[in-house]
């Protein structure tokens, strides 16, 4: 079961991801920071 924190998570993620307002390098940098936020290293 997802908790709801992970829910809001995906959320953002999914907005960063499919988006029209950013550019590639702020979407790449996006991810990146979520990624980092979540404990993962690039």
């Amino acid at each position: 079961m997802k908790s709801q924190q992970m829910d809001y998570f995906d959320q953002f993620y999914d907005s960063a991801r499919h988006n029209d307002t950013f550019d590639d390098r702020t979407t790449l940098l996006l991810h990146l920071a979520s990624a980092m936020a979540l404990g993962c290293e690039p």
